[in-house]
């Protein structure tokens, strides 16, 4: 049982805890998409998550933790070419809300700074919560979901004030487990495993309905990305999949493990800009 709860912490701090770019300003008058979110947005290259951690911890010019991260060609820059509007991204790995950790609020405080957000934004995605779930594990479902609005809800009205015109949209995850299966090893077409997880499977749902409540208190719009994910978890087929495992040789290309992959970002971006 206890290597079982070892392996869901494992597990639950991989999937969103993990080049360096600093997120650019809005010009005046652009019609922008700004995006705040943890590392499934952000989808860093593992070495250069790992380099920039290490240099806000302990480098000899500590750097912010919570900003100017390192990230990927992840589903908001895919959604803002789609639609033809520059982003400017602020999305950090392992961001949080009610934890210790990179800071939503930093994100957001830092947008308005730097004049990301304006009258003239079109579309901010806000992708964050999981992260929040394992580091508040002793809550109740409930106490969990209610703090962390409470958390949160303040950075959507800062959000909203410096951009009212924006179409705000907190961005659901995409479906990872199977039930309480999670699929970590993958070597060939189909899955190695299939290992129950319940603990992880209790953090995705919560996730997911924290999200829910978030829009509702804040009358933004919630993205459900669960219906069209069903099957394409982290146990469906090599030629499907949306996300990668602990170890993964099927996965096609991919920043990080136990996230989502390269077909992930772009499905995501897709569903987005349809939206």
């Amino acid at each position: 049982m206890k290597s079982t709860q070892r392996i869901a912490a494992l597990c639950a701090s991989l999937l969103v805890a993990v080049g360096v770019s600093q997120a650019p300003q809005a010009a005046a008058g652009e019609r922008n998409l700004v995006a705040f979110g943890d590392s499934v947005l952000a989808d860093p290259q593992l070495d250069s998550y790992l380099s920039f951690r290490a240099s806000s911890r302990f480098g000899s010019s500590r750097v912010n933790p919570s900003v100017d991260c390192p990230s990927g060609y992840n589903f908001a820059k895919r959604t803002g070419a789609k639609l033809g509007m520059p982003v400017a991204d602020f999305s950090c790995a392992g961001a949080v809300s009610m934890a210790q950790g990179p800071q939503i609020s930093e994100q957001v405080r830092v947008a308005i700074e730097r004049g990301a957000l304006t009258p003239d934004t079109q579309r901010v995605l806000f992708a964050t919560g999981f992260n929040d779930t394992y580091n508040n594990s002793k809550l109740s479902d409930g106490d969990l979901r209610a703090r962390w609005v409470a958390a949160t809800a303040p950075h959507i009205a800062k959000i909203r004030a410096a951009a009212p015109n924006a179409r705000i949209q907190i961005v659901g995850y995409p479906t990872i487990g199977s039930g309480d299966r999670y699929c970590l090893l993958h070597f060939g077409p189909q899955p190695a495993d299939a290992t129950a997880l319940p603990t992880v499977q209790r953090y995705e749902n919560v996730a997911q309905w924290m999200q829910v409540d978030l829009a509702n208190a804040t009358g933004t719009e919630f993205v459900d990305m669960k219906p069209a994910t069903w099957d394409r978890g982290m146990c469906a087929g090599a030629d499907k999949r949306l996300w990668a495992g602990l170890v993964d040789f099927s996965a096609g290309p991919g920043n990080l493990p136990l996230h989502i992959n390269d077909r992930g970002q772009e499905f995501v971006a897709t569903q987005l800009a349809r939206s």
